[in-house]
C-alpha cells in the first residue's frame, strides 16, 4: 500500500497543532488572570492554532472547505489583531514603568556594624 508523503506530513502537522493546541490552554489556564503575561501569550497562540486547522483539516479531505474557504484567512487575520494588541499593551506598559532610582548614590546605615563580640 503507497502512501503520499504530503498526506503523511499533513497527518504529522494537524497532530503536532493539536499537540500545541492542548499546551497552549494549559498554559492560558495557568495564567488565571486577564493580565498575566502567560495568559495573554497562550490566548494569542490558541488564536493562531485555531487559525492553522481547517487548512490542515481541508487539505487530509476530513472536512470540506469550500463553504468556509476564509475563516482559517479570518482566525489568522484575528491573531495577528490581537498579537499587535498584546504587543502594544506590553510596549505601553514597557514605556510607564517607575524610572530607575539614581545609582551614585551610597546607603548609610543606622546602626552601627555588627562585628565580632569578644
Amino acid at each position: 500500500m503507497a502512501y503520499d508523503i504530503l498526506d503523511v506530513f499533513e497527518t504529522f502537522n494537524l497532530v503536532l497543532i493539536l499537540v500545541a493546541f492542548a499546551i497552549f490552554t494549559r498554559l492560558a489556564f495557568k495564567g488565571k488572570s486577564l493580565g498575566n503575561f502567560r495568559f495573554q501569550l497562550s490566548i494569542f497562540l490558541l488564536i493562531w492554532v485555531l487559525s492553522e486547522i481547517p487548512h490542515i483539516a481541508g487539505s487530509l479531505g476530513l472536512i470540506s472547505t469550500a463553504a468556509y474557504s476564509d475563516i482559517g484567512l479570518y482566525l489568522h487575520a484575528a491573531s495577528m489583531g490581537v498579537f499587535a494588541f498584546f504587543v502594544g499593551w506590553r510596549s505601553i506598559k514597557i514605556a510607564t514603568l517607575h524610572p530607575n532610582p539614581p545609582t551614585g548614590a551610597v546607603a548609610v546605615h543606622k546602626e552601627p556594624p555588627r562585628g565580632i563580640k569578644g
